[in-house]
């Protein structure tokens, strides 16, 4: 079965695909917000990567955030991967998606960072992604009014691609330090 990649911005999804998008999300993760792409929001630029089939229907799907982090006092803005869905499983979509992302994380020299179930970090292993076992529990998401919310991931591992800074060295070299998100979830 052949397929077709793309990558598009949230303006440019058409109807058909946030249904799509959306009631996956809600499936795969009880997810209660709605993407809903609208001039000035979050959605309206953010970078989906789509899988079609030879019909055009979805087959997986991903988005990708900036992110801004902190680390010892240090800023990094990356990129945060999430809500990896392959809408038919046992084909290969999923991986097939992955590895589309992986290379374009790659060529834009940002580190990618995502958060999985531990069920799932032997597949992103297997896609060339570093793991960082029982990570989630080292990101701290700070809100506007300062404060610092432990862990909002619910637990599991970090997935993540080196980009050309010294962050992941960083993360990786300290076991202990936090690391700071101005990121709720992505």
């Amino acid at each position: 079965m052949s397929t077709k990649f793309v990558i598009k911005e949230g303006k440019n999804l058409t109807n058909d695909e946030l249904v799509v998008i959306n009631s996956w999300r809600k499936k795969e993760f009880n997810s209660k917000s709605v993407i809903k792409p609208e001039p000035g929001n979050d959605d309206w630029n953010k970078k989906y990567f789509i899988l079609l089939n030879e019909n055009d229907k979805i087959v997986a799907f991903a988005r990708l955030h900036d992110v801004n982090l902190e680390l010892k006092g240090k800023k990094y803005n990356i990129l945060g991967l999430a809500s990896l869905v392959s809408t038919e499983r046992g084909r290969g979509y999923g991986k097939k998606l992955t590895l589309e992302m992986k290379k374009f994380i790659e060529g834009s020299g940002k580190n990618g960072i995502g958060f999985c179930n531990k069920k799932l970090t032997d597949f992103y292993r297997k896609c060339g992604f570093g793991i960082i076992t029982d990570g989630t529990s080292r990101f701290i998401y700070k809100d506007d009014n300062g404060q610092l919310i432990k862990d909002p991931w619910g637990g599991g591992d970090v997935i993540y691609i080196r980009g050309k800074d010294d962050l992941t060295n960083r993360i990786l070299s300290n076991s202990t330090e936090n690391v700071i998100s101005y990121r709720r979830y992505w």
